[in-house]
């Protein structure tokens, strides 16, 4: 017999794992792994929504990874000779237009929901819901990425909640900020976006981001007695404190050591 969730029971799971009205979570999904969900992706949000209240704020990476450099692409990869046309021809980043890639189904309606707002870097974006939403995302551009002054910062500063609902540990966004500060490797990065009114196609430089590691460093994170694991179905979900960003920077730290 099949798994069925319904809001009712999302909500359920969600305050037996310590999600109160108020909190700050940032979420990753997978929908598959959650059973059948009565409402699909839109069952999902309002079962979030439903968990922290109108005081609460709700975040989602919105990533669009088709916005790049094609001569990067692997999954997959299209050929050379069509390089240059998608670097002329590609859609500059709107907010509103753009869809996600690879984010799922529940980021990809979250965006679009009504008072949800995304925030403006064209590659790795992300929209939030709830108390201050707008201006958490605000001034999200190519040169901030992750790091100081980005949504994640100001997201650890609200004590944000990671909440995994069946999706890997190396999805993690937040962790990202991990990355900054500890002298990684600078890459240059491509992408279309709007500039001075109009199209353009941007080179430019930023850490190069990586959450390969984050699978491992994150199986021992969970192990801390501060973060709850439960299970919908298929899915292992998790509620992280935002704080592990530090315990990831060091694992990095000593992971980029090792490999010297």
């Amino acid at each position: 017999m099949k798994h069925m969730e319904t809001k009712t029971t999302l909500v359920a799971h969600l305050q037996q794992a310590g999600i109160r009205q108020g909190d700050a979570l940032f979420v990753h999904t997978s929908l598959s792994k959650l059973g059948w969900v009565c409402g699909g992706p839109q069952t999902v949000i309002e079962a979030l929504q439903e968990a922290v209240g109108p005081d609460g704020l709700i975040m989602m990476a919105t990533q669009s990874g088709d916005n790049s450099n094609p001569a990067e692409w692997e999954a997959p990869p299209v050929p050379v000779e069509w390089w240059q046309t998608i670097r002329d021809e590609m859609p500059a980043y709107d907010p509103a237009k753009t869809a996600t890639r690879g984010m799922g189904r529940v980021p990809e309606l979250f965006r679009t929901y009504p008072d949800v707002f995304r925030s403006d870097h064209p590659m790795w974006s992300v929209a939030a819901w709830g108390r201050d939403a707008k201006q958490i995302v605000a001034g999200h551009t190519i040169d901030v990425g992750f790091g100081p002054g980005s949504p994640l910062e100001r997201m650890i500063e609200r004590d944000a909640k990671i909440v995994h609902l069946g999706s890997p540990l190396d999805a993690t966004t937040l962790w990202h900020y991990a990355e900054y500060g500890i002298d990684g490797p600078v890459k240059p990065f491509e992408c279309a976006l709007m500039e001075n009114g109009r199209r353009v196609w941007k080179t430019f430089e930023h850490i190069d981001v990586n959450s390969d590691p984050f699978g491992a460093i994150g199986e021992n994170i969970v192990k801390r007695a501060d973060v709850k694991t439960f299970t919908i179905h298929e899915a292992t979900c998790y509620v992280i404190p935002s704080d592990t960003w530090e315990p990831v920077q060091h694992a990095l730290v000593a992971l980029r050591s090792w490999l010297r």
